[in-house]
């Protein structure tokens, strides 16, 4: 289970910040260059020594010199107008001054028309302030011109994220509009194929949101390989005139989907053995996919006693989380369990993102029903949290330990930390469903689950905790409470989910679901 959390930044600004850095390095201690007072021969100089260092003094160098040759050319060349626009841009960025760097490309373009150039800072700027109509309008150009060759140029990163900006301003026009253009690009197969089976995603709950979703959109329906957002539709009553379709095209325990997705990220992975993100997504793949010992014995090198776990990344992390998985459904939690504590373990300032390992490893051991132990290993994430998490992670520590107390039959403390988690909830108000339950407060609960289904927001995610067990699409990393049990409990409940949502039928019930090892909550249905 991924757990999103750490200080939220976006990912244009990490980007742009990066590049800055990349292009000034540290700066140098010398004055700022007085370029009106370089004769012609020392100014072409100045500027081509500026040019070919390779960490160039931006602020303080390259924009007054390129400023003071535009100025003194009597009919400047195009090049020369970019060379002097683009290093007011990088130095407006290096300063953190960005609208002045967006307005400096709409200045230069108004001049000089649409610089490809510029596509992906533009592209990054307008989200990042966002402007998420001009991003959509600069997609558009990208996608139609010149067969939309500039569009395969693009990172993923780039696109993702102008639709975030998009759909945090709840603009579904420019949601629908936004993703129609890249579906319409000559060059849309060439795409990277997250963005291809994104597009298909995107552009379905667009249509979806904006009521125009009809039987006539199987072509888009094929473009989506990822078993989440496709069992999401199978849930959500407003993908129904495709589920015939749907239903026709994954077969049975989405076995079809979930193939083609396993060959996809196979591919995308011998084409780039090194890549890590790569590894990571072909042994996640494996765990939907239900092949458990093809998994294992990839992650083989993990498991070995002389392992340094401090040079790895994070997606090797998530890696390994997905290897963690793989052994407690084989009967081997406790090797999971010690894979994950070697990655809790890690130095928090040199790695991040150790955080979600450090809730995952106490979550673990709390499905083992090791709960003081689980304790234990909350009190080593809630300062990590603290630092460097977010209310999310908070809010899933103080849940997970409720339940921990419950099951310890300290229900006093967990009460009490139940009502931190109150505070905190509106951060994972689909998670806080079940650890109202596990904490004995059905009826609180059934009443967070009825305020997430009434908001727009959190709807998908409450259709999705609703669902029966079947419906998960991983072993289970730890033992949950099932929100599905409180349909039969609330009547009220009841009537708010079928009006938005189905029980998936069981013959659907991903693979990767299927070996359900480890302790059973009293009561379960399976």
């Amino acid at each position: 289970m991924n757990l999103t959390t750490g200080q939220f930044r976006t990912r244009y600004l990490v980007w742009i910040t990066a590049m800055s850095a990349f292009i000034t390095g540290i700066p140098l201690n010398a004055a700022p260059v007085d370029a009106a007072k370089l004769d012609d021969a020392t100014l072409a100089a100045a500027l081509a020594e500026a040019e070919e260092r390779d960490k160039p003094r931006l602020c303080d160098e390259l924009v007054p010199l390129t400023a003071e040759v535009l100025r003194r050319a009597p009919a400047p060349a195009p090049d020369e107008t970019f060379a002097a626009a683009n290093a007011e841009l990088w130095c407006a960025i290096d300063e953190k001054r960005y609208e002045d760097a967006s307005s400096t490309i709409e200045r230069t373009e108004a001049t000089l028309g649409r610089q490809e150039r510029f596509d992906r800072v533009a592209l990054s700027l307008h989200s990042f302030l966002t402007r998420p109509e001009k991003a959509v309008a600069r997609i558009d150009v990208v996608a139609t011109t010149d067969g939309g060759e500039a569009l395969t140029k693009l990172p993923q990163d780039v696109i993702f994220e102008i639709s975030r900006s998009a759909f945090k301003a709840q603009r579904t026009d420019l949601l629908l509009a936004f993703w129609s253009s890249i579906y319409s690009a000559r060059s849309f197969r060439q795409l990277d194929p997250d963005v291809i089976g994104g597009t298909g995603i995107n552009l379905l709950k667009a249509k979806a949101d904006a009521g125009l979703l009809s039987d006539k959109d199987n072509d888009l329906a094929d473009l989506v390989t990822n078993s989440n957002a496709y069992a999401a539709m199978l849930a959500q009553r407003r993908y129904a005139p495709l589920w015939p379709y749907l239903e026709t095209r994954a077969g049975d325990n989405l076995a079809a989907l979930l193939t083609l997705d396993r060959q996809i990220t196979a591919t995308r992975f011998k084409a780039q053995p090194n890549m890590t993100q790569r590894f990571a997504a072909a042994i996640y793949s494996m765990l939907q996919s239900g092949e458990l010992e093809p998994l294992i014995d990839a992650t083989k090198a993990f498991r070995e006693p002389g392992m340094d776990y401090n040079g790895l990344d994070e997606q090797i992390a998530w890696a390994i989380n997905s290897m963690a998985i793989a052994l407690r459904a084989s009967g081997r939690a406790e090797e999971g369990l010690a894979a994950l504590d070697k990655l809790a373990s890690l130095d928090p300032n040199e790695h991040s993102w150790i955080v979600n390992f450090a809730i995952n490893h106490a979550a673990s051991l709390a499905g083992e029903e090791r709960h003081e132990d689980a304790l234990k290993s909350y009190e080593r994430a809630q300062p990590i949290a603290e630092k460097q998490g977010s209310t999310y992670a908070r809010a899933i520590i103080a849940g997970q330990r409720a339940c921990s107390l419950q099951a310890l039959g300290r229900s006093t403390e967990a009460a009490a930390v139940l009502t931190t988690l109150e505070s905190m909830r509106t951060e994972a108000p689909t998670r806080a469903i079940g650890f109202a339950m596990c904490s004995g407060r059905d009826d609180l609960a059934i009443a967070w689950a009825l305020e997430a289904l009434a908001d727009d927001t959190h709807r998908a995610g409450a259709i999705s905790v609703l669902q029966p067990r079947y419906m998960e699409d991983t072993p289970p990393a730890w033992t949950d409470p099932q929100p599905h049990l409180l349909l039969a409990k609330s009547p009220e409940l009841a009537a708010a989910f079928n009006k938005v949502a189905r029980v998936v039928p069981e013959r659907f019930a991903p693979l990767g679901g299927k070996a359900r090892l480890g302790p059973k909550p009293v009561g379960s249905v399976e």
